[in-house]
């Protein structure tokens, strides 16, 4: 049972890398999986950013290496981000163990009917407000240090509309600021023991092997790719959530 265990953990980790750095919806595979697994839903939650930390940083370097250089744009963004996310952090831990359970259920199945109605967004014009820039991004950091499930989509609608850089930069700009903000999270949860570092560490491995691949193809295949990625995820997931 426990080569089981191991391997399904590693393929759940590399197909969620593959689909937070093409798209998102990765932690709604992972964090189902590790409650089915037997992990407490505050637990896995917590446990869930070990995968994320690792998995983007192997993302925004190879970004960075194959010539698609976003991160000092990630950086300011993420600074914002950052800051939310420890609030949203600290909301989780607050929660209890079974009422989180059912809010990330919720939130599951409310982030698929989002990321299928999802309106198509432009690029902001000059005069949009730099406050709101702000509060949109803290925000999201709150919502990504409270649960993470999603955020990918949500960072792709806000990148898209502040900055409107195509596809592949998007993603770029979206995993640096992700991996921002998990830094300060995954302290949170690191200084409350609320991390599982063994189960951590090996969903990191296979999450970074799909960022790696994710970016690779990204790359090679363009926009047009991306954009398919994205249908395929939106329909995985919706299924996903109608089958919780």
């Amino acid at each position: 049972m426990q080569v089981v265990f191991y391997i399904s953990t590693y393929f759940v980790g590399l197909l969620a890398g593959i689909m937070n750095t093409l798209a998102g919806g990765g932690s709604m595979l992972t964090l189902p999986m590790l409650m089915f697994l037997g992990l407490d839903a505050n637990i896995a939650n917590a446990t869930n950013r070990i995968a994320i930390f690792f998995q983007n940083l192997v993302a925004v370097t190879s970004f960075e290496k194959k010539g698609v250089k976003a991160f000092r744009i990630s950086l300011p963004l993420g600074t914002v981000a950052a800051a939310g996310a420890i609030l949203g952090s600290f909301i989780a831990l607050d929660l209890d163990k079974n009422l989180l359970q059912k809010v990330i259920g919720i939130t599951l199945l409310i982030m698929t009917y989002f990321v299928i109605r999802k309106p198509k967004l432009k690029k902001s014009n000059s005069s949009t407000n730099s406050i709101l820039r702000v509060l949109v991004f803290f925000g999201l950091g709150i919502y990504g240090g409270f649960i993470q499930a999603g955020i990918g989509f949500l960072m792709i609608a806000a990148i898209t509309f502040f900055i409107g850089t195509n596809l592949v930069r998007t993603n770029a700009i979206k995993v640096g600021i992700i991996l921002i903000y998990t830094t300060t999270s995954l302290v949170v949860f690191l200084s409350k023991g609320m991390v599982n570092v063994p189960v951590g560490l090996l969903l990191a491995l296979g999450n970074m092997s799909g960022a790696y691949l994710a970016v690779r193809f990204a790359i090679k295949k363009g926009e047009k790719f991306l954009r398919i990625v994205l249908i395929v995820v939106v329909i995985i997931n919706a299924v996903k959530a109608f089958m919780l």
